[in-house]
Parts: structure tokens; sequence; C-alpha cells
């Protein structure tokens, strides 16, 4: 009888361990999605911002030709002599400043590529403990790049 109750708590205690095992591998995937969720709405915050950016230089380069081809016919009926558009100038400094947030985007981008990278492969050598280092790399790399083809981030 001893033995019986013995056999019973031991299952009991088994069955107990085997639902917390279970219950903390759903929180591990939980906080893992959350970690890409957020990591996906990083890059799509700078697609927004690269967008804009892209958008904006595209008005401003379009305004500047604009400017420079009146400028250009004006100064020719008045016979002026002299290249200098204060505008043109102002939108010059615009679009460099453009530039640079451009740079510092696709900065930004390439840091969230490596660091999906890494946890796609983090995902990878949990689900796959028997892949090669080199599998676990080149798959991790593929699902990464698709994330960011399905974001549109890929067109730089």
């Amino acid at each position: 009888m001893f033995e019986k109750e013995q056999e019973n708590g031991l299952r009991r205690r088994n069955y107990a361990e085997g639902q917390e095992i279970n219950q903390e591998a759903k929180e591990k995937a939980v906080e893992e999605a959350e970690k890409k969720m957020a990591a996906r709405e990083r890059a799509e915050q700078m697609l927004r911002e690269v967008k804009s950016a892209k958008q904006q230089m595209q008005k401003i380069v379009a305004n500047m030709q604009q400017v420079v081809k009146a400028v250009q016919a004006i100064r020719s009926q008045l016979k002026l002599v002299g290249n200098d558009i204060p505008s043109v100038d102002r939108d010059a400094t615009v679009l460099k400043s453009l530039q640079n947030k451009m740079m510092d985007l696709k900065s930004q981008l390439s840091g969230l590529r490596q660091a999906l990278i890494v946890e796609e492969e983090n995902s990878l050598r949990e689900k796959f403990p028997d892949w090669t280092d080199g599998q676990v790399e080149v798959e991790a790399v593929k699902r990464a790049e698709d994330i960011i083809a399905t974001l549109g981030l890929n067109d730089g």
C-alpha cells in the first residue's frame, strides 16, 4: 500500500513538473513572438519614415528644378548675370539634411536586419537542435529576408 501511495505521489509530481515545463515553454514562445512583433513594428515605423523622407526629397528636387528654370527664364529676359537663387540654396540645405536622415535610417534598418537574423537563429536552434550552424544561418537569413521583403524594406 505504501508503495502505491509513493508511486501515485511520484506520478503527481511528474505531472506537475510536466505542466510547469509546458507553461514555461508557452511563456517563452509568447515572449519570442512579442520580440519579433516589436522588431517588426520598429522596422515598419522606419519604413514609413524612409518613404516620407524620399517623398520630401522628390518634392524638393522637383521644386528646385522648377524654380531654377523660372529664374533662368526671368534672368534671360532681363539679361541678368549670376546664378545665386536663395530659395534653391535653402532647398539644397534641406535636401542635404534629408539625405543624412535617409543614411541614418538605412543604417538603423541594417541593424534591425541583423537583430532579426539573430532572433531567427535563436528560434531555429531551439526548434532544430540537430541542425549545423551553417544550416541555421542560411535558414535564418532566408527567413529574415522574407520578412524584410514582406515589409517592403529591401528596395533600399
